[in-house]
């Protein structure tokens, strides 16, 4: 081997074809072996590495590089910071996903509004209203029978009311 990986150059010894730290710390990551070597030291990493399967050793080292850069930075809580900022992180994104899917669910249960008609559009209290409810338009029907319920009413009300030589002349007019 012509150069030696990161972690016999941090060690002083030669690197050699089998060297277990070659393929994952190459002389470019030296960095990286340094704070790993400190924090967990070389030989508990070589017997780590030893006691991973291949396919998954590549994924541990950068682990370990990570969580050693970590404890670097930051001694007495290293990587759980960045662990408890992500929950939070998570939290709070699952949050906004049950608000939004909370409006969607009120938005599709919702009844179409009421076309506005010209009266709602130039909002004339005394005209009367030409809709439902239930935003449906009214039938020829229906309109007789609230002219007549309006008429009814009239009629009881004015009944019911003392007459009065005002209230005679009100109703003659």
């Amino acid at each position: 081997m012509s150069t030696p990986c990161a972690a016999c150059k941090y060690l002083r010894r030669k690197c050699t074809e089998d060297c277990i730290f070659a393929p994952y710390f190459p002389v470019n990551k030296q960095d990286n072996y340094a704070a790993v070597h400190k924090v967990f030291g070389a030989s508990h990493v070589a017997s780590l590495l030893k006691d991973i399967h291949p396919n998954q050793r590549q994924d541990a080292m950068n682990s370990l590089a990570f969580e050693a850069q970590a404890c670097i930075r930051d001694p007495v809580y290293g990587c759980t910071r960045y662990i408890y900022l992500l929950q939070r992180q998570l939290k709070y994104l699952q949050d906004q996903i049950q608000i939004a899917k909370n409006e969607l669910a009120n938005y599709t249960r919702l009844e179409p509004p009421p076309p506005i008609t010209y009266q709602q559009n130039h909002h004339n209290p005394m005209m009367m209203p030409t809709t439902a409810n239930y935003g449906g338009q009214l039938t020829a029907q229906q309109l007789q029978q609230l002219h007549e319920e309006v008429h009814r009413f009239a009629t009881v009300e004015t009944a019911q009311m003392p007459q009065t030589p005002e209230t005679q002349t009100q109703l003659n007019q």
